[in-house]
C-alpha cells in the first residue's frame, strides 16, 4: 500500500454501508455523503450541529486532499439536515470558514432522519484537474 493511500485511509471514516467514499470519472470526483464521524475511532462526534458539521467538512476536505485537490476544487454540495431552522445559520458560518469566497453551489434539504439518528450529512462533487 502506498503512503498516499495509507494516509487517505487514516484521514476519513470507514463507509457505514456498501458504498465507497469517492468515485472518479476523469477530473470529476463524486464524494459520498459524509457525516460527523471521527476517522480515529469511526464514531460520531458529540451531538452538536457545529461539531458534527465541522467534522463532516473536515472529512470532505480529507477526501479531496487525498486526491490532490483542495476545498476550492469542490464545486457543488448537497446538505441534508434534520432541523433546518437551527442548522442552516451554523452551516452557513462553517461554509464561509472552510470555503472562503470560493463557495460551491449548495442545496440544503431538511429531512426526517439520517443514518444512526444523525443530524447532518453532506455529499459533494469536486473538479480536480491533473497537474
Amino acid at each position: 500500500m502506498n503512503s498516499l493511500h495509507q494516509s487517505f485511509e487514516d484521514s476519513i471514516p470507514n463507509p457505514t454501508g456498501p458504498f465507497v467514499q469517492v468515485r472518479q470519472i476523469g477530473d470529476i470526483f463524486f464524494i459520498s455523503g459524509q457525516r460527523g464521524i471521527d476517522p480515529k475511532n469511526n464514531q460520531l462526534v458529540e451531538y452538536d450541529i457545529e461539531k458534527r458539521t465541522r467534522q463532516t467538512i473536515i472529512n470532505l476536505k480529507s477526501i479531496v486532499e487525498s486526491r490532490g485537490g483542495c476545498m476550492q476544487d469542490i464545486v457543488s454540495t448537497t446538505v441534508y439536515v434534520t432541523d433546518m431552522k437551527n442548522s442552516r445559520p451554523i452551516i452557513n458560518e462553517l461554509y464561509e470558514e472552510f470555503f472562503g469566497k470560493n463557495l460551491p453551489t449548495r442545496t440544503i434539504v431538511e429531512i426526517s432522519g439520517l443514518n444512526q439518528d444523525d443530524i447532518v450529512e453532506i455529499e459533494a462533487i469536486a473538479h480536480i484537474p491533473k497537474k
